[in-house]
């Protein structure tokens, strides 16, 4: 499976089809528009743009495929999805109430509206779409994780547990499961148990970012015997977490936040500004280059201020 390879075929397929509009005949059109592949062609090709982060692509090749199909409740959470990504949340709201209005017991569009819910913080309008999604497909794991984090974020720890209970039930294997589950021991504050649930994780899937992130985490509030944590160790994880995938905005930000706590000189400062830019090209959202925008200017400004006051260090200031 080469990703790239696959984005890339889909788009020569819109491209020839985009000539086929422009200079083809209303036969060709017609035919076009019959062919039972065309809405694939166009699911696949916005499914490449959206996880490419080309949101206003994405959702114009979606718009048109559900147009040619307006029952298919799939193609409306996906552009429901996009206008989530892109901050649009109260204009994906009618979009996942067509797709249940269609089919109710679609768990896929419960999963995404518990979601949006979620991002609006609605949480008993999510909590109802999770125990909805549960009580119709009881091996869905990761309807179970989404609860845990809803239960996490309400407070409710031993409601947190119990659906990682349930997750891990269906698939102890899962790197994400164990991922989860070390975040509500970070949220208990049990620093060990955390750090040995984002080991496993890591084990289980060497290449989930977010267990590396929160395994920096966990070390960066654990204290060595110098009673310092080892913030070295937290560069690693973190960069390991950005080599694995590109895109992890998290890591960006604690990476950036431990080196410019860590620089010696100018120059490694100045490499902080060179992630950040790293970070921004990176970047899939608004909010998340709002934030790693203002991190760099930060960090440009510690660094322009000690050029200015003939500083060779940060440490000074």
């Amino acid at each position: 499976k080469i990703f790239s390879l696959a984005v890339e075929d889909f788009d020569k397929g819109i491209d020839i089809v985009e000539q086929i509009e422009k200079n083809g005949s209303p036969s060709d059109k017609i035919i076009l528009e019959s062919n039972e592949n065309y809405p694939r062609l166009l699911e696949w090709a916005g499914l490449g743009k959206h996880l490419r982060y080309d949101l206003n692509a994405a959702s114009k090749l979606y718009e048109k495929c559900s147009e040619l199909e307006p029952t298919n409740t799939e193609i409306l959470v996906k552009r429901a999805g996009v206008h989530m990504d892109n901050g649009k949340l109260d204009e994906a709201v009618p979009l996942f109430e067509t797709a249940l209005a269609l089919q109710p017991d679609a768990t896929d569009a419960l999963i995404h509206r518990s979601n949006l819910y979620m991002m609006k913080a609605q949480a008993e309008e999510a909590k109802a779409d999770l125990e909805r999604c549960i009580s119709l497909r009881p091996d869905l794991t990761f309807a179970y994780l989404r609860l845990a984090t809803l239960k996490m974020a309400i407070g409710d720890t031993g409601g947190a547990d119990e659906a990682l209970n349930s997750a891990e039930k269906l698939e102890p294997e899962s790197s994400d499961v164990h991922s989860y589950r070390g975040e509500l021991y970070f949220a208990k504050g049990d620093l060990p148990s955390a750090t040995a649930e984002f080991k496993r994780a890591i084990e289980l899937n060497s290449s989930n970012p977010n267990a590396y992130v929160n395994l920096a985490l966990a070390v960066m509030n654990t204290p060595t015997d110098s009673q310092i944590p080892d913030f070295q160790e937290a560069v690693r994880l973190l960069e390991k977490a950005i080599e694995v995938d590109p895109q992890c905005h998290t890591a960006y930000v604690h990476l950036g936040q431990i080196q410019l706590s860590m620089a010696t000189n100018l120059i490694d400062a100045r490499k902080v500004v060179s992630l950040y830019d790293r970070g921004l090209e990176s970047c899939r959202t608004k909010e998340e280059s709002k934030e790693i925008c203002q991190m760099r200017i930060l960090a440009v400004s510690q660094v322009e201020a000690a050029s200015i006051l003939g500083l060779e260090t940060l440490k000074a200031q």
